[in-house]
């Protein structure tokens, strides 16, 4: 009877050790799979980190290679827009440095000039001796020298003037020669009146190595044209001359 009572309670303890045993062993096995799932979990997060790390630096640098693809014919433009600049800026550097000597010395050729033509200025006397049409080259020549653009009209049908005048200020100018021995007539005042509208002038000039008659200088007068005579053309010859 007592050893029935012992294993009883060996068989008791046997049972709870089982059931005791066997539910840990049920938990462990749980616990386990759950944290082994954890595990993968975590592994599979630093997997997409890792991944998703790797696309984002692809991913900037082929955007910084196609911002470079992009920016570099933009810069090579700016250098070559640089370097045009600067090929502009030698050349007008350059042309100042030789344009100042070469002023100075067209200015000096055209002094030399201007003093041969002065001094072959003819005489009063010499005028006296020419024709006509030598006349008005002779006069053409003084008005250029005194700064006026002169146009020769032709020697025939010339509508009563025989040059015209531009000055600096664009006034125009219908300009009548004589080369007379006497006196100089209305006539020729008349014909320069005349060529003003013609010409579309606003000041008239009667040009001669003599002298007008009173009818001349009163229709002049009257009608705001200019008179050159024998005195007054020996002044602008001085003029030229100095």
């Amino acid at each position: 009877m007592q050893n029935w009572n012992e294993y009883s309670e060996i068989i008791d303890l046997l049972l709870l050790f089982n059931i005791h045993y066997g539910f840990a062993g049920r938990l462990l096995k749980t616990e386990g799979s759950s944290l082994m799932k954890i595990i993968k979990r975590g592994k599979r997060r630093k997997q997409h980190r890792f991944v998703t790390g790797i696309f984002k630096i692809v991913l900037y640098l082929f955007l910084k290679l196609i911002k470079l693809l992009f920016s570099f014919p933009i810069y090579l433009l700016k250098a070559m827009w640089r370097l045009f600049s600067f090929s502009i800026l030698l050349l007008k550097s350059m042309w100042l440095l030789f344009s100042f000597p070469m002023h100075l010395l067209y200015k000096f050729i055209k002094r030399l000039l201007k003093k041969k033509s002065k001094q072959a200025l003819p005489t009063l006397a010499e005028i006296d001796e020419m024709n006509g049409y030598k006349f008005e080259e002779f006069m053409k020549h003084v008005y250029e020298q005194l700064g006026y653009s002169v146009y020769h009209t032709p020697f025939s049908g010339d509508q009563g003037a025989d040059l015209i005048l531009t000055s600096k200020r664009r006034t125009r100018i219908a300009v009548q020669v004589k080369r007379y021995s006497g006196k100089v007539s209305n006539s020729a005042v008349q014909e320069v009146v005349a060529a003003k509208g013609f010409y579309k002038c606003t000041e008239g000039i009667v040009v001669t190595n003599s002298y007008f008659t009173d009818s001349a200088k009163q229709l002049a007068k009257a009608n705001f044209i200019d008179l050159v005579d024998r005195n007054e053309l020996e002044k602008m010859i001085n003029t030229v001359l100095n």
